[in-house]
């Protein structure tokens, strides 16, 4: 009896928190910039030592590995900066964050710099366009004929 109470005093803590859901990413995107901070949210205890390993994925040349620790805080969160200046648009990277022997979580996010750049859009005065300009100048120019 005594061998089963130990045992499940040390087996269900540790089921607990090897769950595929013990780590998770908050970040949706980062741009092709230096000092990128990926930042997630973990269920393991604070203090727990993190290791965030970020990988490009897509058409960047030459595919580039970095890594950085991070420890899990007070509240769970957890963040680490990354460089990401070498990362095309639109590409994507991979983000590996592990825990320990046995957990580790796989996510995918996007680069996108859209939002940095605003497109410009073509000046016009709304409700006058080009049509509406050569029609009123054709329709002008024709009660004028009339009228003579």
């Amino acid at each position: 009896m005594a061998t089963l109470l130990l045992l499940s005093v040390l087996v269900i803590p540790a089921a607990a928190q090897s769950g595929d859901n013990a780590v998770g990413l908050t970040t949706e995107n980062v741009t092709s910039t230096a000092n990128q901070t990926v930042h997630g949210t973990s269920t393991l205890d604070a203090g727990t030592e993190l290791q965030i390993r970020v990988q490009t994925s897509g058409e960047t040349e030459p595919a580039t590995l970095q890594s950085d620790s991070a420890t899990v805080g007070p509240n769970g969160e957890w963040n680490a900066t990354f460089d990401c200046s070498a990362v095309e648009t639109h590409d994507t990277v991979g983000v590996s964050v592990v825990a320990g022997e046995n957990q580790s979580s796989e996510f995918e996010i996007p680069i996108q710099n859209d939002q940095a750049t605003p497109t410009k859009s073509s000046e016009s005065i709304p409700g006058f366009g080009v049509v509406v300009a050569v029609t009123a100048l054709v329709g002008g120019a024709f009660l004028l004929q009339t009228r003579r």
